[in-house]
């Protein structure tokens, strides 16, 4: 017998049963054979989509050539670290309410001058020191080690080195401004040179390579130039100024013989500054033998005021020694609106005390505006003096 065509609309209900299980299998079969095809595709297309989306919202990467360093010798792996913490702002700005009264220093009362009348500009005196060829007669001789001495004629590096300096005016304040910390970049060591004016006074690292290079170009632009001197830190080595840093740990002999090393990596300085050293510059047995030996050799020295302690100005006076004391750091925070700041406080300083004096460091900022500053210096009635200038004379 024929097989009938199965139909919704044949009334036999037996029939339409068999017809739809004869039906539903195979179909049911095939469409989730299909749904499943179909969401595989779907879940791969997704997937490939996500995941190209991702890589178009990433940034492209950016390939840099970056030559190797220059060559340094031993330099130390966090020079550039910040100075010690043991003392903030306040002391640093302590120094500078003190500085009026400071029985030390060489300041002068400034009378009022009248507002129509308008002083002198400085008279800057250019001697032939101010090419700055290092003297043979201030260098030991027959030694390993070239070390400063002081001339037969008693004279000394300080004042050999120094820019000659004069003010036709003794009324108009001085400001004096080091940079430190160069030598190590030569980007910065270079900018500093060229775009500072000659009487901001250099500082450079013991440990930048080619220093008698640097040294040279810097006092052929009319630099003076620093030494600085690692010393011990409160929390050395965590903070560790380099190789050869002054330690209170060791003997005065042993610490004299790193002096030397430090000492005669240049010639040509007018003295040293301290590179952090809030521990070493605090004691005394540790500084004293190392001060004695600085003014033997007819250097200055500079103390940046690691620490709040005055030891080392105990120490200076006794030894009739040439010494500055740093009034600003003006970089301490390393923007324009801080550094315009701490320039204008040198001012007031130097008007109240008739002298300041203020250290930063070569960035980019510092250096963009200490220049900007030096130049608009003189319309205020201020004169840019070198270090030598600020120096509290032994019979004073």
């Amino acid at each position: 017998m024929a097989r009938r065509a199965c139909s919704p609309l044949r009334p036999n209900r037996g029939e339409n049963d068999d017809c739809r299980r004869h039906i539903s299998i195979p179909l049911i079969g095939k469409l989730i054979l299909s749904v499943a095809l179909f969401g595989l595709l779907g879940w791969a297309w997704l997937a490939y989509e996500i995941e190209a989306l991702e890589a178009a919202m990433r940034p492209p990467p950016i390939i840099v050539e970056i030559p190797p360093p220059p060559e340094i010798s031993e330099a130390p792996e966090r020079y550039f670290a910040e100075k010690d913490k043991v003392d903030s702002d306040k002391g640093y700005d302590d120094a500078n309410s003190q500085a009026a009264s400071n029985d030390e220093s060489e300041a002068t009362s400034i009378a009022d001058d009248d507002a129509g009348t308008t002083p002198a500009p400085p008279t800057l005196m250019v001697g032939v020191d101010a090419t700055l060829t290092p003297r043979d007669d201030i260098v030991s001789k027959g030694l390993e080690i070239a070390l400063p001495v002081i001339a037969n004629d008693a004279r000394m590096a300080w004042e050999l080195y120094a820019r000659p300096f004069e003010l036709n005016d003794p009324k108009i304040p001085k400001v004096a401004v080091v940079i430190a910390g160069l030598g190590l970049s030569q980007a910065a060591t270079e900018t500093a040179i060229q775009q500072l004016p000659g009487a901001v006074t250099l500082a450079f690292a013991p440990y930048a390579h080619n220093l008698e290079g640097w040294i040279a170009r810097a006092r052929a632009a009319g630099h003076e130039v620093l030494l600085e001197l690692p010393m011990e830190p409160f929390d050395y080595p965590n903070n560790n100024p380099g190789p050869h840093t002054l330690l209170t740990s060791l003997g005065s002999d042993e610490n004299l013989t790193r002096l030397d090393w430090l000492l005669g990596r240049f010639n040509g300085y007018i003295g040293v500054t301290n590179f952090m050293g809030a521990k070493f510059t605090a004691s005394t047995n540790s500084l004293e033998p190392v001060l004695a030996e600085l003014n033997d050799r007819g250097l200055l020295y500079l103390d940046s005021k690691a620490s709040r302690n005055i030891v080392a100005r105990n120490i200076t006076a006794k030894l009739k020694m040439p010494r500055i004391w740093i009034n600003q750091v003006i970089d301490h925070a390393a923007s324009r609106a801080a550094i315009d700041a701490r320039l204008f406080e040198l001012e007031r300083i130097a008007k109240s005390a008739g002298f300041a004096v203020g250290i930063g460091f070569p960035f980019p900022v510092t250096i963009e505006r200490v220049s900007e500053w030096a130049r608009a210096l003189r319309q205020k009635r201020y004169a840019l003096a070198p270090l030598t200038a600020m120096v509290a004379r032994p019979a004073e």
